[in-house]
């Protein structure tokens, strides 16, 4: 039994002083007479005197001395006395008044966890005034372990503390806090300017909030502006007033001269009127009835095609228009050059009717003909497209069913679709699926969140890699915090979407990034029908809506997912189908990104800011590449792991001296092709350099990696021979000007 579970069920009237007895016996045991015996001789005084122990109660500071021997390998014994002023240090700051400390127990167990081998008092990383800061201590834990494994933590701290005193009250979730301050801290244990990154990350936080530093000389000048776009409008407004007067004194004359012209050529006006009405309602009606004939046809396609068909339509109807007011501009012109040449107005209306646009008019009988060929051949080639659509997703729908995936007591999953252009199919229409177990909040947390992690335990047994970030995006999902994982491409996001839906039994739909509100909510067909949408069903049925690159969908189109990320359990939606369907509970919204939702970057120049009231309703959560599980991936080519780890770590390099993203990185995806051409003996050495590291880089880029490299390979002994090859092309590749 570990240290920990005899704390959590130690009896009532365990007697604290026999302990402590037992603890002076064996401390006695272990100092020699050349040891200092100040810890010893400190423990021997509390238990003759149990008034003068800082730490109380007794139960506590017997529990401290157990903690601190059972690490007596990380605490050795010329430190025990240090690490208990350590620990009373600490009790104080935890423990503000003692005993009636509010959530004392829990407290208890913090502090008690700071005592792990290599833990936070070890490593001096215990901070009173950054604990201050979470609302959640079991977070401050959390976060402090991230820290535990990097050297450098001890540096940073000063300047962590400094930025979370900053934007703590920007933050209400803890959570989100949380992550963020874990984002932070990574940058700053890589970086040698920890101030610069400390206020730009704060700035970035008060800016996502709407703080803005906006300084006096801003404000005068903004004043100035409005004053002189003041009197701009003035200006603008009695220019507007003038011109009101010119077009008064306009519309005067031309009634004047629009009179004249009456009275001279009313007979003429009355023939070119007639003739002009005439050719415009024929044009008019045989229109009407080829659009008459399209909306008749294409009743019978898909979605895709009659949007298609009524784009062409529109455009003809255009054509219509065009020509009809060319028509009446032809006539008007007519008009007015009769009131000079009455006697010539015949010839010019002759003249007119004889022109190419009314000809084009009269003519587009033929047109239609070949356009409705064009339709008929578009429909037989659209249904054999959904003809094989249905064939594809009946083959997928009864794999699945057949695999009847099932762990624990978790219901078996119907599927998993990744096709965002296929819409899942409805088993069983009407009957809304129970509620996943390992979602249900009945259940306390710890039991559902055991069953999720034996289950990857037995996995990773079996072989299966899981990304660093794993436990994290998991948790997230099963709390309902739609997660948004933020991170390069080929760093495994998809992938961990999947093993998270296969962990959980759950289906999950990719219906990628977000173009326009349809793609949620769906849409009323020109037949009265209802396109539905994947998302409509992952609301209604319980499956978890994947929103994949969602930095770059259209940023008012994704907006709408507002409506469907408040995670009120009892919320509903009214689709445009009239239904008001209800939010299942098994329902989750994840995404991912390769930005943090603030707009393009070098690398990806093609992305959208995210809308600030989404960004606030999704957790961020950074998934880089994970260097273990490319060490799982390449376990049988040790040497090609050390060598992508130190290419990665040049690129990094490059990166950060040029404060841009590294581009041709190696990816986790990359990887994975490297290993399948090392397996099947595809690719030499030679070649894999070529194509996976060399090609698309310019020669300033790769000098600097082969230098870069060259200091680093020392830690890297394995990677001699394959970088020695790589530097061999490089060099090559120079001496050649960079022709390749």
């Amino acid at each position: 039994m570990g240290f920990f579970d005899r704390f959590e069920n130690k009896p009532k009237d365990y007697n604290c002083m026999t302990r402590l007895g037992q603890l002076v016996t064996e401390l006695e045991s272990m100092y020699s007479a050349s040891v200092q015996k100040k810890f010893l001789n400190h423990v021997e005084g509390i238990k003759m005197n149990p008034q003068a122990a800082v730490i109380k109660p007794m139960e506590l500071f017997v529990d401290t001395v157990e903690a601190i021997l059972a690490n007596r390998t990380n605490f050795n014994t010329d430190n025990h006395m240090n690490i208990m002023r350590k620990a009373e240090t600490v009790y104080n700051a935890i423990f503000t008044y003692g005993e009636k400390t509010p959530d004392y127990d829990l407290l208890r167990f913090i502090y008690l966890e700071c005592f792990e081998e290599y833990g936070i008092i070890a490593r001096n990383l215990f901070n009173s005034e950054l604990f201050d800061t979470f609302k959640n201590k079991h977070n401050y834990i959390a976060f402090m372990k991230t820290m535990l494994g990097d050297m450098k933590s001890q540096d940073v701290m000063y300047d962590i503390v400094q930025y979370a005193n900053r934007v703590r009250y920007l933050f209400v979730d803890d959570d989100l806090y949380t992550a963020n301050l874990k984002y932070v801290a990574s940058r700053m244990l890589t970086s040698g300017d920890r101030p610069l990154i400390a206020d730009y990350e704060a700035i970035k936080v008060e800016r996502m909030s709407g703080y803005y530093n906006v300084s006096e000389a801003d404000i005068v000048k903004t004043e100035q502006q409005l004053v002189e776009a003041t009197a701009l409008l003035k200006q603008s407004v009695d220019t507007l007033t003038q011109m009101d007067l010119k077009t008064a004194q306009m519309n005067r004359i031309m009634k004047d001269t629009t009179s004249a012209i009456e009275n001279i050529s009313k007979r003429e006006t009355d023939i070119i009127s007639a003739k002009a009405k005439t050719a415009k309602e024929d044009i008019n009606a045989a229109y009407n009835g080829f659009l008459e004939e399209q909306r008749q046809e294409v009743i019978l396609q898909k979605d895709v095609l009659l949007d298609q068909i009524f784009k062409e339509s529109e455009t003809k109807l255009n054509e219509l228009r065009h020509m009809s007011r060319a028509i009446t501009a032809t006539a008007a012109s007519e008009l007015s050059r009769i009131n000079s040449e009455t006697s010539n107005a015949i010839d010019k209306i002759s003249t007119y009717m004889n022109n190419e646009d009314m000809e084009k008019a009269l003519s587009m009988a033929e047109q239609n003909e070949a356009l409705l060929s064009k339709i008929n051949k578009l429909e037989i080639l659209n249904d054999k497209n959904i003809a094989i659509l249905e064939k594809n997703l009946d083959e997928e729908r009864n794999a699945t069913q057949a695999a009847n995936i099932t762990y624990a007591s978790v219901p078996s999953a119907q599927g998993v679709y990744s096709t965002p252009t296929v819409a899942l199919p409805e088993a069983n229409p009407g009957v809304i699926p129970e509620v996943n177990p390992l979602l249900d909040t009945s259940v306390p947390f710890e039991q559902r969140f055991k069953i999720v992690m034996d289950e990857k335990k037995r996995r990773e047994e079996a072989g299966e890699h899981f990304h660093k970030m794993f436990d994290d995006v998991v948790i997230a999902l099963m709390e309902d915090a739609n997660p948004y994982m933020i991170g390069p491409s080929g760093c495994g996001k998809t992938y961990m979407v999947k093993q998270i839906a296969s962990i959980l039994n759950m289906d999950f739909v990719d219906i990628g990034y977000i173009n326009e509100e349809y793609d949620i909510l769906g849409f009323q067909t020109a037949t009265g029908g209802y396109s539905t949408p994947n998302f409509y069903r992952c609301y209604k049925y319980g499956i978890i809506a994947f929103c994949d690159e969602l930095d770059n969908g259209n940023s008012r189109a994704t907006v709408k997912l507002n409506s469907f990320l408040s995670n009120n359990k009892d919320a509903s939606y009214n689709f445009p189908n009239g239904e008001n369907v209800k939010r299942h509970n098994n329902f989750r919204i994840i995404a991912a990104g390769n930005t943090a939702g603030n707009g393009a970057d070098a690398n990806y120049n093609t992305r959208e800011k995210i809308e600030e009231s989404v960004q606030q309703r999704f957790m961020p959560v950074y998934v880089g590449y994970d260097n273990y599980v490319e060490g799982k991936i390449l376990a049988d080519y040790p040497e090609w792991y050390e060598f992508i780890v130190l290419f990665r770590d040049g690129t990094d390099n490059w990166g950060s001296m040029n404060d841009t993203a590294a581009a041709g990185i190696i990816t986790t995806r990359d990887t994975a092709k490297i290993k399948r051409y090392l397996d099947n003996k595809s690719f030499d050495m030679g070649k894999i350099l070529d194509y996976e590291f060399i090609q698309t880089k310019d020669m300033e880029y790769l000098a600097f990696l082969v230098s870069h490299m060259k200091g680093k390979l020392t830690e890297y002994p394995k990677a001699t021979k394959i970088f020695a090859l790589f530097e061999e092309k490089v060099n090559e590749l120079r001496e050649r000007g960079g022709r390749r």
